[in-house]
């Protein structure tokens, strides 16, 4: 597997469509977000590929419920049993008990439509058991310190996460997107909401953000945010 390093300690783990990150901590690896079913192997491999090894991997951070950021996350509990796993008590039923994911209705303009028809998808994934439930505007000592900051108009759910290290990393999960430039999502489940969730992302201080889909911003990327989502 390719890993790319973001920042020192942190690493972008692509999985096709999709982008999982690994966090190095003085207590352990932090993984972000566990991509597509069948994703686990490649983010074993990747863990490897920074010098870990799988016993390492001390704590799952899931951003929301969807498939593509969830799917992996049975499949490592089982290969590394001591791993504690966290999302949003509005996405857990999702995830724990197979409750049916809310729907997503495609972001306004051509391409956006074109995206969402080829990519989403009602994909099954295996249930697993939490370990505890991320709340926003919390800061988690468990997990380097980072903070927590709702970002509910594509996921209900969705948290999107901030490490406050090396001028601040914004994890945006999918509150947007890197792929042709810096953008919406393809869906939401509550549009309207999309531009207060980014105004609030951009008001953070960060040099970096990382997304679900699409490359990193590596440099000013809060004035990034607040330039496009003024």
């Amino acid at each position: 597997m390719k890993v790319q390093q973001v920042v020192a300690g942190v690493y972008m783990l692509p999985l096709g469509t999709v982008n999982a990150y690994l966090i190095q901590a003085e207590d352990g690896l932090i993984l972000i977000d566990t991509g597509t079913p069948g994703s686990a192997p490649k983010i074993l491999e990747g863990i490897q590929a920074i010098g870990c090894k799988p016993s390492d991997l001390k704590t799952i951070l899931l951003t929301h419920g969807h498939p593509d950021h969830v799917g992996g996350t049975a499949a490592l509990k089982r290969a590394v049993p001591h791993v504690k796993v966290y999302i949003s008590e509005v996405d857990a039923p999702i995830v724990e008990k197979g409750q049916p994911q809310r729907p997503l209705t495609a972001t306004p303009g051509l391409m956006n439509k074109l995206l969402f028809r080829l990519f989403i998808k009602e994909t099954p994934i295996e249930t697993f058991a939490i370990d505890g439930y991320l709340k926003a505007n919390a800061t988690l000592d468990f997990a380097a310190g980072m903070h927590t900051i709702a970002a509910p108009a594509h996921s209900a759910g969705q948290i999107a996460l901030l490490l406050p290290k090396h001028g601040g990393v914004m994890f945006a999960a999918d509150a947007a997107a890197n792929m042709m430039g810096l953008g919406w999502s393809i869906g939401h489940e509550n549009f309207s909401q999309a531009r207060q969730d980014l105004i609030r992302l951009g008001k953070a201080e960060f040099n970096a953000a990382c997304f679900g889909h699409g490359k990193p911003l590596l440099a000013s990327a809060s004035q990034a945010f607040r330039a496009k989502w003024a």
